[in-house]
């Protein structure tokens, strides 16, 4: 009897020393290991057979939608002149980059990088910080634009699924020396000239924007949040 108890504890101790290698062996696989088999994940899978049948079937005209962007009467508009004079005055601070700024929408699945540029291009890099707006946690309007079909899913760092984000969702901004988080507190489609969801408001909010119906650049979705720190949750 003790000879069966002296081997059954050899055993389990052996066990546990496999199992325990096991684990700090694939350990910091997990993240590549969970992310093969969540792109094998059914339902994934044929969403995104789906997008890319559709993205085929009505392929968007990048370029016409690039060429409406910079309309003098679109949204996204920047004057040369306006932007030359705010530099001049120190109003237009290229901050983004320089504060490694990410945008992050936990219930939408959109993660990307903040970007400065005086133009509309800025979108060929990333969520574009519209250079006449104001900086994160300021008071005032912070506004991001971003292409809405330029990368698909399972890419984060896109405006695609900007359409599923839903009032007390949560949009956090995130750079090397402060993290602010906003509460969504209005999603609306406007006209592509409506430039009214630029203005500088009076308030501690952001607005991020995006072309809508999908595969055009007809009207905008615009995703207003205000800031917790001074509203509080909602």
């Amino acid at each position: 009897m003790l000879r069966f108890l002296s081997k059954l504890a050899t055993f389990l101790l052996l066990l546990s020393v496999i199992a325990g290698s096991i684990f700090f062996i694939m350990y910091p696989q997990y993240p590549e290991i969970k992310h093969t088999i969540d792109s094998l994940n059914s339902r994934r899978l044929a969403n995104n057979v789906t997008l890319q049948l559709m993205t085929t079937v009505s392929p968007p005209n990048q370029e016409a939608i690039v060429e409406d962007l910079q309309s003098e009467s679109a949204v996204e508009h920047t004057s040369a002149e306006e932007i030359i004079k705010l530099k001049n005055e120190g109003k237009i601070l290229f901050n983004m980059e320089k504060q490694d700024t990410t945008l992050y929408i936990p219930s939408a699945n959109i993660k990307g990088d903040v970007v400065d540029q005086e133009d509309v291009f800025g979108m060929e890099r990333g969520f574009w910080h519209f250079p006449l707006s104001g900086q994160p946690g300021m008071r005032g309007n912070t506004v991001v634009i971003a292409h809405r079909f330029l990368h698909l899913p399972p890419r984060t760092d896109t405006f695609f699924n900007l359409d599923k984000v839903r009032v007390g969702d949560k949009i956090i901004v995130e750079q090397k020396e402060a993290t602010y988080r906003y509460t969504v507190v209005e999603t609306k489609v406007v006209e592509k000239t409506d430039r009214t969801i630029l203005q500088n408001y009076n308030d501690y909010r952001i607005t991020l924007v995006t072309c809508t119906p999908l595969w055009t650049s007809n009207q905008r979705l615009v995703v207003i949040g205000k800031l917790d720190k001074i509203y509080g949750s909602i």
